[in-house]
């Protein structure tokens, strides 16, 4: 594959060559030709904070979409959004009392990493390693947890503040729980009684456990029932205790704080009525925040349009690809090309996340800032081409990281929002 350094128009089956601003009309052009929610927006995790609220902000206005998703996260859900304050920052791994780990020792992504090295700076914290010998083989993580938290409530064990009042919906999740067959969730994993009932003992005798488990090896029923499990013992009141589901992108968490699924705002919260008047008052037109069922649409091939933001090539879905063939207009913009790629109607070239300032957010949600280290040989890099396309749906120019925070904080709210947390689910 090669760099692409022009955008490429495809014209009676061939590619040609084309300015930054008639690739700029051309989607303008095309999307003035789409209904709601007909058109598809899907983003990977390898844009900066920045360069996702763009995208979201384009979807949602001069692309009249809000179907808008991510390749990371496509038909998982979005139970992997969790509150800052209820993840265990890196820095306080160092004070775990056990570690439970679950880890792709394929994966040389920079949150493993990290992980990796300050459980190796821990070597007298116990660790139990989830699929390795001697320890506990399992598939299905959603019905693991769920049965040490079944054996917890039977057997009267929760405690702490959560089941005292704090954690809500607590007396409805435990009625639910104790009527499920325990045979039917132990033969997802081909456990027994004693296996379950061990494991959870020993957890009990741990003071300031912590879960790192590597977030591609779980479904959203796994995240709810493991933040159950740490509202169950309490140990998610503790410092030094709960968990942290490593994410597998650069910056899969921003996916989620800007706001890249249809049932989530900018800022991560759900859409309210407060927050669609924020949006409109600052892109100055009509925002399209109408619920959609992302992944029946896909299935059902009814998108009319296609854009994919994918600038380092990660995986597209072979759905979404499809999708994209049965479109009547698609873009895909990527910094490299090859012949495969032969599906969309426009290539756009992309800068790579090492070409940009920005900031990005790791899987303790915490931000930190990217300086550009590499030239980029675009004559705009992806902050500036998304705010040139914007400009041409009368969005207000947004061309750096700062104008484009400045324009981000003012989607949060004052005041506490505990209020939104602690739910048994």
């Amino acid at each position: 594959m090669r760099r692409l350094l022009q955008p490429l128009l495809k014209t009676d089956g061939h590619y040609q060559t084309i300015s930054f601003e008639e690739a700029y009309e051309q989607i303008a052009t095309h999307s003035k030709l789409a209904n709601n929610n007909s058109t598809l927006v899907m983003a990977s995790g390898d844009y900066s904070n920045e360069e996702l609220y763009l995208i979201q902000r384009l979807a949602r206005t001069g692309l009249h979409t809000n179907a808008i998703g991510s390749f990371d996260y496509y038909k998982r859900g979005t139970a992997f959004f969790i509150d800052k304050n209820d993840i265990v920052p890196f820095a306080e791994l160092f004070g775990a009392s056990a570690f439970y780990t679950l880890l792709d020792a394929a994966s040389t992504a920079l949150s493993q990493k990290t992980a990796l090295e300050i459980l190796q700076a821990c070597p007298d914290t116990p660790r139990y390693d989830f699929n390795t010998p001697g320890h506990l083989s399992i598939r299905n993580f959603g019905d693991f947890f769920r049965c040490i938290n079944q054996y917890i409530l039977r057997n009267d064990l929760a405690k702490g503040i959560y089941v005292q009042g704090l954690g809500k919906n607590f007396e409805t999740y435990k009625a639910q729980i104790l009527t499920e067959d325990l045979n039917l969730l132990l033969a997802s994993n081909q456990l027994t009684e004693e296996e379950i009932r061990s494991f959870a003992e020993r957890l009990l005798r741990d003071e300031a456990p912590v879960f790192v488990m590597w977030e591609r090896f779980l479904d959203d029923r796994a995240v709810i029932e493991l933040e159950n499990l740490c509202m169950l013992l309490d140990i998610q009141a503790k410092p030094s205790s709960g968990f942290l589901c490593l994410k597998a992108e650069l910056n899969s968490q921003g996916l989620f704080d800007m706001g890249l699924f249809p049932d989530i705002c900018v800022g991560g919260e759900p859409f309210d009525d407060e927050h669609r008047q924020v949006m409109q008052e600052l892109y100055g037109q009509t925002v399209c925040t109408e619920p959609v069922n992302l992944h029946e649409k896909i299935m059902t091939q009814k998108f009319n349009q296609c854009y994919l933001f994918n600038a380092t090539g990660t995986e597209i879905p072979q759905d979404i690809m499809e999708t994209a063939k049965h479109c009547s207009w698609s873009m895909l913009q990527t910094a490299y090309w090859d012949n495969e790629q032969e599906t969309f109607d426009l290539i756009l070239p992309a800068s790579l996340p090492e070409e940009c300032n920005g900031t990005f957010t790791d899987s303790a949600r915490a931000a930190h800032t990217s300086k550009a280290d590499a030239t980029c040989p675009l004559p705009y890099d992806n902050i500036q081409l998304i705010s040139s396309i914007g400009k041409h749906f009368g969005l207000p120019a947004l061309d750096t990281p700062t104008d484009i925070f400045m324009e981000y904080i003012s989607f949060f709210h004052a005041g506490c929002r505990s209020q939104q947390r602690h739910f048994f689910r």
